[in-house]
């Protein structure tokens, strides 16, 4: 029987001596404190089993047909020990190949061990504790396959010995993360599995109402402004905008109450005026959520039975991702990119259908308020300012994260 198989023959009569890139298998066979192992023929070296897989042969099958072929016992595959490429091999007809090696882990079953063909010398059972002379390589492949590890062993990418994955929270209760949509607020829960569960409803106090017959949520995040100023800006949107950087202008100045009360766009410009001594007007997109503002305020002064957060989503995933998102929301790679930080976090964010009620944005901002909602829980979320104000209306201002 040729060492050589039999399609490498036929390409070698195409390339010549040329380099040639190969998949390969290692078995490491073990009884008791035993390792099995085979010497070379070609240059008299003990290594495990090795070969090489037929075309569209499974390395796994690959490793018991070499172990029955070279030592005529049967084995079984454990486990997946190592991957590694195994450097430029010169061999001694002249061909030149490198081999990405498979090293599986494997237990002998039956079978008398003896050279079962010319592709070894010698074959013997040798004790743990006294293996014979080894390249490091071989004895690398043999400790990743005697060691307790369930995961194969394999070189780690450049740069990557520093990065690690974000952490996984998962809260102990449901939450929920809101967000305001055109056809009203759209809801995440997020269970103890973070599995998401979208909700809709005109109002805030509809929305949690239906939220409950599911769902004992015990933290709401929301993007909205909670605790309205009386005089002037608020901390919470100044110290908010300094993490958004590129991005600050995502940050409306919260109107004063009294502009956010007043019945007309313009008289809460002058209200507002008033109220920061000429200082400070109110935007356009500030007044037209004033509704929305003021329906949250009034059901968070009548106590909704569950903590109740401010959070703005583009804080929520610059903290996700490590950087402001500059990618627009709105846009394609706005869409990909939030889902992908959100997905890294452990949240799979819903798919989105047009005439849904809400826009994709929407939804995914929502998800990024249930994350903070789930740190919140967790007491690990952090505040903007770290103390909030306090205004006339009692209520705590902070931006959470």
């Amino acid at each position: 029987m040729s060492p050589i198989p039999d399609f490498v023959v036929e390409i070698r009569k195409k390339i010549g001596h040329d380099p040639l890139w190969l998949p390969g298998v290692t078995a490491v066979v073990r009884r008791a404190d035993q390792v099995l192992l085979v010497r070379r023929s070609d240059n008299g070296r003990w290594t495990p089993v090795t070969g090489i897989p037929e075309p569209g042969e499974e390395p796994a099958t690959c490793a018991v047909r070499e172990a029955l072929e070279e030592t005529g016992v049967r084995i079984r595959v454990d486990r997946l020990a190592s991957t590694a490429v195994h450097g430029e091999i010169l061999h001694v007809n002249g061909d030149r190949a490198n081999y990405l090696d498979l090293t599986f882990a494997c237990t002998w079953l039956e079978g008398e061990a003896h050279v079962a063909d010319d592709e070894s010398s010698d074959v013997r059972w040798w004790p743990l504790s006294g293996l014979p002379p080894m390249s490091e390589e071989m004895l690398a492949r043999i400790e990743a396959a005697l060691s307790s590890e369930r995961e194969a062993r394999f070189a780690v990418p450049p740069g990557q010995d520093d990065v690690e994955p974000p952490p996984v929270l998962a809260p102990p209760a449901p939450v929920l993360g809101v967000d305001a949509c055109p056809g009203g607020w759209v809801g995440v829960v997020l269970d103890t599995d973070l599995r998401p569960w979208v909700r809709t409803a005109a109002t805030i106090t509809d929305l949690l109402a239906l939220v409950r017959e599911t769902h004992d949520v015990r933290v709401v995040a929301i993007d909205i402004p909670i605790g309205l100023p009386d005089t002037g800006g608020r901390l919470a949107d100044a110290e908010a905008r300094k993490v958004l950087v590129g991005k600050a202008s995502s940050i409306f100045s919260t109107p004063v109450r009294a502009a956010l009360e007043a019945g007309t766009y313009e008289a809460g410009r002058a209200a507002n005026l008033a109220a920061t001594d000429g200082r400070t007007s109110v935007s356009a997109q500030a007044y037209a959520l004033r509704e929305k503002v003021l329906q949250v305020d009034a059901w968070v002064r009548g106590r909704p039975g569950a903590p109740v957060i401010e959070v703005h989503p583009e804080v929520s995933f610059t903290r996700m991702a490590g950087r402001p998102l500059l990618e627009r929301k709105k846009d394609a790679d706005g869409v990909r990119v939030r889902r992908e930080v959100l997905a890294a976090h452990g949240i799979v964010a819903p798919p989105w259908f047009r005439g849904a009620g809400f826009g994709e944005d929407d939804l995914l901002d929502a998800c990024a308020t249930a994350w903070t909602a789930v740190r919140h829980a967790l007491g690990v979320s952090e505040s903007f300012p770290s103390t909030p104000e306090v205004f006339s209306d009692g209520i705590p201002a902070a931006i959470w994260a």
